[in-house]
This record gives C-alpha cells, structure tokens and sequence, in this order.
C-alpha cells in the first residue's frame, strides 16, 4: 500500500511541534493509529486480529519525503486490503492512500492500423497472440533473418533492424548498380512488360509487375515497432531483424540463396564479412519448382545444426505434391496459409511437407508506394503463404525469448502438438482443413516453450 502523508505544516498531532517529527516517525504513528481502531471488534467485524498479530503492517521504504510503500507479512485478501486502504485515507495525517497494485505490458498495442490486423488478434481464425503478449512481447536478444528481396527504412520498422548484406551476384537482377555489398536496401524488382518480351533481356518470359517490397512485408509482419503511434504492430515488439538481400527482378539464384542461409546463421561465407549478428530463426517466404537439392540441403543441415531454426513459405499452387523447395527440405518449418474463416487458403500447397499454417489472405504489412523505385511509407494488404510464414517465424522468435535453449526440432514439435484443428472440428475436406497440424497458436506456443 502507498500512504502520502499531509504537508507538514497543516498537521499538528497531540499538540507536539512537527519539527521534530520525522516523515517515518509520522508514518509509524499512522500505522499504531490505524491498527488499534482497525482492531476492535465492529458491526463489520476487525480488519486487523490484533494490533501486533501477523496482519500487522510495516514501513518497506520510504518512496520520497512524504510517501511510504507500507507493506505486510503475508498477502491480505482484496476485501480485506480495501478496507485498509480506507482507513488509512481517512487519518488526519494521511493526503492519500491506495493499494501497491501489479502493473504489466499493454497486451493490445496502440498502432493506429492494429485493429485490422485480424490475422494476430483473433483465438478461432487468428494466430491468438495477445495472449502471447502477456507472456512476452519479445526481446532484442533474438535476431531474425529475413532472405528475400531486402527492406525499405520504413518508420515503422527501423527500430528493429541491423545492417543486412546483398548476396545477389548478378547487377542486373540487384538492380541497384553493384554486386555484392553491405547494403541490403530494396531498389525495387518491377519488371516492364517489354524486358519480359524481349528474347535477348535477361527477364524475358518474367512476369511483368511492379515493385512488390516483398521483403520490407515479410519484415514488417515479424517485427514492426508496437505502440509507437504509426502503422501496425509485428509479432515481436523489440527483436532485431536482419535483412538478407537474395531476391531482385524476377527473383534469385538458388547459390545465392545457400549462401545467403550460411551467412545469416553465422557461418563463414568466402568473400563475405563475418556476420557480427548471428540469427537465430531464418525466414524464407520464397521458392521454386523440384527436390530439395543437395547444395539446399546441405545449406539447411548446416544452419540446423547450429541450433537456428528455419521457418519457409509451402508456396501457393494449391497442391500437395511436395514440388516447391525448400518448403520440401529435410529440417525446415513449412507453412501453410488459411483466409479469415480459418479455411484453407485456396492457393496454399498443402500435404506431408507442411507442419502447419497461419493466416495468409489478405494480411496488412508494412509496404510503399512506388510502383518502381522507393516512394513514401505505407501499408498495405497481401497475400500467399509468404505472409502466414512469418508470423510462425515470429512466435518463435517468441518462443526463444522465454526458452533460449530450445532446439529447432523442439519448436517444431511445440509448434504442431499447439496448433488449432480446424474451425468447428474435424472437417475432411482438404479446402476446408488448414494445412498441417492446425493454425499457428501464438498464445498455447509460447506457454508451452516456457514450460519446457
């Protein structure tokens, strides 16, 4: 209980001058006034079994010159505590009195555009993470690596991200004038329809589209600042994110991307720096057609075995046959997507491969507007198994959090055995069920890593 005592020169007690009176001598005087009248027997019964019985309050310490935390020996019930509280309110030589009551974090963050960000705040179609908030919002201890297109210094995630590395060996597909370097920023990948065209452009037969800031998206979605008043909230409030550029126009090459895995785990990459930051949950919302490959396994076992965790989109063609890589590799975390009924995003692969899914339809990030080069901050809804990816790689960031020493297969066995079946039980239907084990738990996860 917190007592504020009246200004000095207001109170006279027992008609003594006051300059010779402590503010703990007051205090002590308060807590002998309080416990002899709480003490005897009235229509409510006593407060207090005896003025020197276990309930008996002492000074803890003195917050300033004229405020106490008094506490008590044992916990006092709040029935009991209120009525104390009052009592000491209503002496002559008290302002003020209230109860020492917990505080905690703000489980829902403020971020103007939350509200809409149905994809972490629902318990039936939703990941169920306020919850997970209540346990942890994170820490900067855990480092996530994000391998894709690189980021944008968006106002919303800058806060949380470290120097990255651009491992696109080829200028042209880095569009932004050199090979390899320490500058991880996104140019931007759009692809004009006349360079898909034309049979001597090194995009010829590449989608013609605009600049996707795929990679700020992904980022953004893990681990955009929360509370600050702007935007949305990520997954985790104050983990770092590494941004690893290794997707440009019309994507990257899979030596690339191996090299890029290696290096944000902290393995040595010829010609690259040491990675001062090393990750311990890699993100890969990207993919392409056929078997793991060796060179992608390898890359994998390598990272894996030094305790990182890899977390990869399923890919989005709506089949189950196990042809996109490297959701199809031996150790990784694949993820499927699910739309705002907890269903089955239509596009999501499904089968064997994926462990489990998140949602995937329609997720707000952070993004900008250029069609082409970087323009203004924004955000902006999309999505595929590449958005229901990271959210999973956020919880175990989580995860971590509470339980550094989890092992990559542990989280993945916490993962799927947390999952939520399907809206409304059982369902056969491969459209209706969600991939994998069920839908992302944040909540049941993180309860569960700090368990183990």
């Amino acid at each position: 209980m917190i007592v504020r005592l009246s200004p000095f020169e207001t109170v006279a007690l027992a008609g003594r001058a006051m300059a010779a009176v402590t503010p703990e001598r007051r205090i002590a005087a308060v807590i002998d006034r309080v416990a002899a009248a709480t003490g005897k027997q009235g229509a409510g019964g006593r407060i207090f079994a005896a003025v020197d019985g276990a309930d008996r309050p002492h000074i803890e310490r003195m917050l300033s010159a004229s405020t106490a935390l008094v506490a008590f020996d044992r916990i006092i019930p709040a029935a009991k505590l209120e009525a104390l509280v009052e009592a000491y309110a209503a002496d002559p030589d008290v302002a003020g009195a209230e109860a020492d009551d917990m505080m905690n974090v703000r489980s829902v963050p403020t971020d103007p555009d939350y509200a809409q960000q149905w994809n972490l705040s629902s318990p039936t179609v939703g990941i169920n993470l306020p919850a997970a908030w209540d346990i942890t919002t994170g820490a900067p201890t855990v480092v996530t690596a994000v391998l894709d297109t690189g980021y944008v210094p968006h106002a919303d995630l800058v806060t949380n991200l470290l120097p990255g590395y651009d491992f696109l060996t080829s200028i042209a597909i880095g569009n932004n004038g050199h090979a390899r370097g320490p500058d991880a920023i996104d140019p931007g990948n759009w692809v004009t329809r006349e360079e898909a065209a034309d049979r001597s452009s090194r995009f010829y037969n590449c989608d013609p589209r605009a600049s996707t800031w795929h990679g700020t998206k992904v980022a953004g979605l893990i681990g955009a600042t929360a509370n600050n008043g702007m935007g949305i909230a990520g997954v985790n409030w104050y983990g770092k994110i590494l941004p690893v550029r290794v997707l440009g126009k019309c994507g990257g090459p899979t030596s690339d991307v191996i090299d890029g895995l290696r290096w944000a785990a902290g393995i040595d990459v010829p010609g690259a720096p040491a990675n001062p930051t090393p990750a311990k949950v890699i993100n890969l919302s990207l993919g392409g057609k056929g078997r793991c490959g060796d060179e992608m396994q390898r890359a994998i076992d390598d990272v894996v075995a030094r305790g990182t965790t890899v977390v990869v989109a399923a890919g989005n063609e709506g089949n189950q046959f196990g042809l996109d890589r490297p959701a199809n590799c031996r150790g990784v975390i694949a993820v499927g997507s699910t739309d705002n009924t907890g269903r089955r995003a239509w596009d999501s692969n499904f089968g064997a491969d994926v462990l489990l899914s998140a949602p995937g339809a329609n997720v707000l990030s952070t993004s900008n507007t250029g069609s082409t080069s970087p323009q203004k901050d924004t955000v902006s809804a999309d999505s595929g198994t590449s958005m229901a990816a990271p959210q999973v790689t956020g919880v175990v960031s989580l995860m971590l959090t509470v339980n550094p020493t989890l092992t990559p297969r542990r989280i993945a066995e916490i993962l799927k055995q947390t999952a939520r079946p399907a809206v409304g039980g059982a369902v056969q239907s491969c459209r209706a069920r969600p991939a994998g084990a069920g839908i992302l738990d944040a909540a049941a996860a993180v309860t569960a890593a700090a368990r183990d």
